[in-house]
């Protein structure tokens, strides 16, 4: 039959009760950061890029964010964001307002916007030209513009493995919580 030291059994007690709040709440926030910064690199990867803005906008935790996505702990939530403001028609999709114009020229196949082109369309007709329109500019079909989902997509591949992370971490917790084994 073992015996039980019921000294050392209430010294055990008073270390978990003295030290375990803190060192939850630690290895929840750590394992909430450890997510949010996973999601993170997972946007920045596949992002879609033209000039870097939006991917260089992406961050964790940020106060002036225009667009996030959170994640909710029972003790820690961790917030991936960006403050340009076209963030979630680039995630979500977007539909065209049919018949709209959108000034700008094509550049290597690509449309880049210029708001100052209707202005040089508008200078031409004043010279008494006649200008085409669709020289300066687009106009928009209305058509369905699919959302890229570099968010929802990171978050869904954080979650697959958030198990194991969570795992991890509790293992390390006890660690440290019984130093002896």
């Amino acid at each position: 039959m073992a015996k039980v030291d019921k000294r050392e059994l209430e010294r055990l007690y008073r270390h978990l009760k003295e030290n375990s709040a803190d060192e939850v709440k630690e290895a929840v926030s750590r394992l909430a950061r450890t997510a949010g910064y996973g999601v993170l690199r997972g946007a920045q990867d596949r992002v879609p890029v033209r000039d870097g803005v939006l991917r260089r906008s992406l961050s964790v935790g940020r106060s002036d964010n225009v667009f996030e996505f959170s994640m909710k702990g029972s003790h820690a939530d961790i917030t991936v964001g960006t403050n340009v403001e076209y963030a979630r028609y680039v995630e979500e999709g977007f539909t065209q307002r049919k018949g709209q114009f959108v000034p700008g020229y094509w550049k290597g196949g690509e449309f880049r916007y210029d708001p100052n082109a209707y202005k040089k369309f508008l200078q031409e007709r004043k010279k008494g030209n006649h200008p085409n329109l669709t020289d300066y500019g687009i106009i928009l079909t209305g058509q369905r513009i699919p959302g890229v989902r570099y968010l929802a997509r990171s978050l869904a591949e954080i979650e697959a493995v958030l198990d194991d992370l969570a795992y991890e971490e509790l293992e390390d917790l006890a660690r440290r919580l019984f130093p002896d084994g």
